[in-house]
């Protein structure tokens, strides 16, 4: 398997705090992408956010896999910050 970085599309799940975004995992999100390299990923948000506005967030890191098809379990089990929690603050 091959590093690349994986990015999802956070999701603001609570009107009452704006700055909160959910990190859903790569099989719930609405959007996955699967890059190469980091640089490759501002395209990819750039191109998100012309389509759903620019009131949104994502989520990514670095991952060992080789199609956004077939990630591995620790991959989608594990997403999310560092804490492991599954929700992130969106201003981070």
């Amino acid at each position: 398997m091959t590093m690349r970085w994986l990015m999802t599309l956070g999701e603001r799940c609570r009107p009452d705090t704006p700055t909160y975004a959910a990190c859903p995992g790569p099989n719930e999100a609405r959007a996955v992408a699967l890059a190469d390299d980091c640089g490759q990923l501002f395209p990819i948000l750039l191109a998100w956010r012309h389509v759903l506005g620019h009131e949104l967030t994502a989520w990514a890191g670095q991952v060992e896999a080789d199609d956004v098809e077939n990630l591995p379990p620790d991959v989608t089990d594990d997403w999310g910050p560092a804490c492991g929690s599954t929700r992130c603050p969106a201003d981070t």
